[in-house]
C-alpha cells in the first residue's frame, strides 16, 4: 500500500507542475495588462518600472525560469494588489475556507447518510417520499440562490446568524449551510438507493435468518456494503464543495480562497493566481490519493490484488 500511496503522490506532482506551467504562460498569452490594472493613469515610463517590480517586464520564458528559481526556494512571489507575499495571503485565507469545508462536510455526511438510511428503510413510504422529494429540491436550485434567501431570512428578517464578512467561526456557519445543501440532497439519493440494493442482498437475509441484531446487519452489514461507491461520490462531491466556494464566498464577502481567487482574477495578480493554483491542484491530488487509499482498505479484493496489505 505504502509504494500504491507514492506512485500516486508521484503522479500527483507531474499533474500539478503540468497544470502550473500551463497556467503560467496562459496567464501571460490572455488580454490584460496588471500593470494598467493597478495603475490605470500611469505614463509608459512608470508603467515599465511597475512591471519590473511585479516581475513581468521581461521575456515570458524568462520570468518562468524566476518564477521556477524562486518556487524551489519556497518563494511563491509577491503580491503588490495585496501588498504582501503570496504565502502570506494564502496563510491567512486558507484557515477561514477550511473551517468553511469542515462545517459543509460535517452537514453533508450527517444529514446524508441519517436521511439515506432512513428513506432506505422506510422506503416506498410517506418518510421516503418526504425526504426525497426535499432531496429532489435541493439538488436543483442554484446555491447563489440559496444564500441570497438565506441572508434575508436568517440574517435580515430573523437576526440569527451573520452572514457577510468574517470575525468568527460563526460567520461560516451560513455559508456552510449552502455549500452542503446539493451534496446532501445527492447524497441521500444514492445513500438510499445503495442501501435498498444492499438490505435484498443474500448476505443480508442470511444474517436475518442467524438472529443478527437489525442494527448490526444494518450498518456492518448492509451500509458497509455500500461504502466504496459512496466514497467515490463523496470525492466527486468534495470537489465540487470545493468549486462552489468561490461563488458562494463572492455572495457571503467571506474572505477565504474562493474570494482571493475571484479577485486575483480580476486584477490579473499573476502571482497570487498561480499560487492558488498550486494549492488547489495539491488539494485534488490528496483527495483522490485519500480515495484510493479507502478503496484498498475498504475491498479485501484490491488489498489482495495489491500482495495481501
Amino acid at each position: 500500500m505504502v509504494t500504491t500511496i507514492i506512485r500516486r503522490l508521484l503522479q500527483g506532482l507531474i499533474v500539478i507542475f503540468a497544470v502550473m506551467v500551463i497556467t503560467f504562460f496562459m496567464l501571460r498569452l490572455i488580454p490584460g495588462d496588471p500593470s494598467r490594472v493597478l495603475a490605470p493613469i500611469a505614463t509608459a515610463e512608470q508603467t515599465a518600472q511597475l512591471k519590473q517590480q511585479m516581475g513581468i517586464g521581461e521575456s515570458i520564458p524568462v520570468q518562468f525560469g524566476k518564477y521556477m528559481q524562486n518556487l524551489f526556494r519556497g518563494y511563491m512571489g509577491y503580491s503588490l494588489f495585496q501588498k504582501a507575499d503570496v504565502t502570506d495571503v494564502i496563510g491567512k485565507a486558507l484557515p477561514r475556507t477550511g473551517l468553511l469545508l469542515l462545517f459543509a462536510i460535517l452537514l453533508e455526511l450527517s444529514f446524508g447518510i441519517f436521511f439515506g438510511v432512513l428513506a432506505a428503510v422506510k422506503s416506498n413510504t410517506w418518510v421516503d417520499k418526504v425526504i426525497s422529494g426535499f432531496a429532489v429540491i435541493f439538488q436543483s436550485v442554484p446555491n447563489y440562490w440559496v444564500s441570497l434567501i438565506l441572508i434575508s431570512i436568517v440574517t435580515v428578517k430573523w437576526r440569527l446568524l451573520p452572514s457577510i464578512g468574517y470575525q468568527g467561526p460563526i460567520y461560516a456557519v451560513l455559508p456552510a449551510i449552502v455549500l452542503s445543501l446539493q451534496p446532501t440532497a445527492v447524497l441521500i439519493r444514492n445513500i438510499r438507493a445503495s442501501m435498498m440494493g444492499s438490505l435484498n442482498q443474500g448476505f443480508v437475509k442470511a444474517a436475518k435468518a442467524r438472529g443478527v441484531p437489525w442494527m448490526i446487519i444494518l450498518f456492518k452489514y448492509a451500509f458497509r456494503n455500500s461504502l466504496i461507491p459512496l466514497l467515490t461520490l463523496f470525492g466527486a462531491q468534495l470537489s465540487y464543495i470545493a468549486g462552489s466556494i468561490v461563488v458562494v464566498e463572492y455572495v457571503f464577502g467571506y474572505p477565504g480562497i474562493g474570494l482571493q481567487t475571484l479577485n486575483a482574477i480580476f486584477r490579473r495578480d499573476y502571482f497570487l493566481i498561480q499560487g492558488l493554483v498550486v494549492l488547489i491542484s495539491g488539494f485534488f491530488i490528496v483527495v483522490n490519493t485519500a480515495i484510493d487509499i479507502g478503496y484498498i482498505y475498504l475491498d479485501p479484493r484490491i488489498r489482495k490484488a495489491l500482495g495481501g496489505l
